[in-house]
């Protein structure tokens, strides 16, 4: 079942119920992705790091590294730039109620799920970067599949097929989530380009 409760899933689930969420949407969608804090050793040097500085360690946005912390309904827009200076704006100032993370930050990432189409948008010290290898194709099935499975062990396309309740013979086996994603699958790309604003002043 794709889960459309954005309230209930912002409020009191999991990163990866939201990342479930996102990436099964029915409608256009957007998620707020920020470093773990469950990770400190391995992120430390790496919250609040450009692009440039991550180079620098030899690093690149690494998706383990990451947890969903917002996910919600994408409006329509008509420039990819702009759209996302709006939000950064809107997530330093005017966080919606039910955001529980830190305002928007270099290092943070957003990504759209728009018409099928997923793209990842890091936040640098400058403006907005896309990241086309950050979330690949058999990486988010894999972590649709991991919101939905029981039992991390058998992320094997088949959704709960793990449970201790397992279905009888008899009764009809939950749809693949491979198969529902790939009946309208989701392609990894962008709608537009977005522009490269002013340099942000982080303090």
């Amino acid at each position: 079942m794709k889960i459309q409760k954005w309230d209930e899933i912002n409020g009191t689930g999991s990163s990866e119920d939201r990342m479930g969420a996102f990436l099964t949407s029915e409608t256009d969608t957007y998620a707020i992705l920020q470093l773990s804090y469950d990770q400190p050793e391995v992120t430390a040097y790496e919250r609040f790091e450009s692009l440039n500085g991550l180079a620098r360690q030899g690093k690149q946005p690494d998706i383990d590294h990451y947890e969903v912390v917002y996910t919600a309904p994408l409006l329509p827009y008509k420039d990819l730039g702009t759209m996302l200076e709006e939000m950064y704006t809107k997530f330093n100032i005017d966080h919606p109620a039910d955001f529980r993370g830190h305002s928007l930050s270099v290092s943070d990432i957003v990504a759209i799920r728009q018409s099928g189409i997923v793209s990842c948008h890091y936040v640098d010290s400058i403006g907005f970067q896309e990241l086309p290898e950050f979330l690949k194709p058999e990486n988010y099935l894999k972590n649709a599949e991991m919101a939905m499975e029981d039992d991390y062990g058998m992320i094997d396309g088949v959704i709960n097929n793990g449970r201790a309740d397992r279905i009888k013979d008899t009764e009809e086996k939950r749809p693949s989530v491979l198969e529902q994603l790939k009946a309208e699958p989701a392609q990894i790309g962008h709608p537009e380009r977005p522009h490269r604003p002013e340099e942000r002043n982080i303090g």
